[in-house]
């Protein structure tokens, strides 16, 4: 197997960048303080704190992909990374003025928007082969692995009331340093036909659109059940907001675990690989909905994090093998698109689904999630078993 000539440090601080792209997630364990904060904001609105970066990043995406004909990826990782770190520690000052706190959640978007597209890309633009889908799989545990740090850190930064978690924002400027320091500002060799020169026309194919409707609809789901967690806890009377927190930060953890292993388990199951997270979305959802006690809770959350880097890590492997020559950038930015589309319309989905059943239980949206996601997973594993294995069905 030909490999590259970088070195581990090299690859360490180009995935370290991965670890700050969910990153606005990790305030999630203080959306019941901000709720009781800001009383005269709807629910809908607080836990829009989590999810309106991803408005941002939506944009910049996009953005970011123009910019790149004219400027390095470097120097657009660099400044990504500046705007987020500045604008995320905002909150920590700001704590009376909620438009204040959504604008400055807004610049922590632009900021990792940046540099979202350019986490995938540039593996493709560095690494090739079986080297390339092995790091593709460890930049998904890099994101499970900085949701779990920052979540974790954010429940520790509770105990100085609701803005304490914005200080940890601060940690991206580690991850700056590192990536200045070893990541060289061009590759040595270009490693893959799929990514695209200056001149070069770029386009989708109907994999990659099929790709971006599967996981807008998953992540969806999946970021319900973030958002949600901790105000279930804490209003079943089943814990504290530190436990909420600490319960995420697990629950990313045991998604890390899943972006290593991802390559054995892929190797094993092939095409079945994204059924196996469809069904681990289905359960949780499920033991959040029927869940008696903490304990049981955990065990659905648990489950829950072990489906998102199944799925995100099988998606964005394909990402390279299906899209057509020369556009790699466009088809990551396009699926990029759908996943933070989706986030950011988390909240309303869950309203939606909470209309469904017509009840105000918090647990009821995941009810209409588990259904859709068994439908899913039994539609999708039944069809692809007859089918022989090409385009993102392999």
């Amino acid at each position: 197997m030909k490999t590259s000539t970088y070195g581990w440090a090299m690859k360490f601080s180009l995935l370290s960048i991965s670890m700050l792209l969910t990153s606005y997630n990790a305030i999630a364990g203080a959306l019941p303080a901000l709720i009781q904060q800001f009383p005269e904001q709807s629910r809908t609105n607080v836990e829009l704190l989590t999810t309106a970066p991803t408005c941002a990043m939506i944009v910049m995406i996009i953005v970011s992909g123009l910019l790149a004909k004219s400027v390095s990826d470097r120097t657009l990782v660099v400044t990504g990374i500046s705007i987020a770190t500045i604008f995320g520690i905002i909150p920590f000052f700001m704590t009376n003025n909620f438009w204040l706190i959504m604008a400055s959640r807004i610049g922590l978007g632009i900021g990792l928007g940046l540099i979202n597209s350019l986490a995938v890309s540039m593996i493709g633009k560095y690494f090739s082969g079986e080297e390339r889908a092995t790091l593709m799989g460890f930049r998904s545990a890099f994101v499970s692995l900085g949701q779990a740090t920052l979540t974790l850190i954010a429940g520790f930064l509770l105990n100085m009331g609701w803005h304490g978690p914005f200080l940890l924002y601060l940690l991206a400027i580690p991850v700056l340093i590192l990536f200045v320091s070893f990541v060289p500002k061009e590759p040595v060799q270009r490693t893959s036909e799929a990514v695209s020169d200056p001149g070069d026309k770029q386009h989708i194919n109907g994999s990659i659109l099929v790709i971006t409707v599967f996981l807008f609809f998953t992540v969806t789901m999946y970021t319900g059940v973030t958002v949600r967690l901790s105000s279930i806890i804490t209003a079943s009377g089943f814990g504290s907001m530190q436990q909420a927190s600490t319960l995420l930060s697990v629950m990313v953890f045991c998604g890390m675990l899943m972006g290593f292993a991802f390559g054995r388990v892929h190797r094993a199951l092939k095409r079945q690989t994204l059924t196996l997270g469809v069904v681990f979305l289905a359960v949780a959802c499920y033991i959040v909905y029927f869940a008696p006690n903490f304990p049981i809770l955990c065990i659905g959350a648990l489950i829950a994090g072990l489906s998102y880097p199944t799925m995100i890590a099988y998606c964005f492997n394909k990402i390279n093998e299906v899209c057509p020559p020369h556009s790699l950038n466009l088809c990551t930015s396009v699926v990029l698109v759908g996943c933070n589309l989706s986030i950011f319309t988390a909240p309303y989905m869950l309203k939606l689904a909470a209309m469904v059943t017509s009840s105000d239980a918090l647990q009821s949206p995941f009810i209409v999630y588990g259904l859709l996601m068994t439908a899913l997973a039994l539609g999708y594993g039944l069809w692809f078993a007859r089918r022989k294995p090409q385009g993102i069905e392999s």
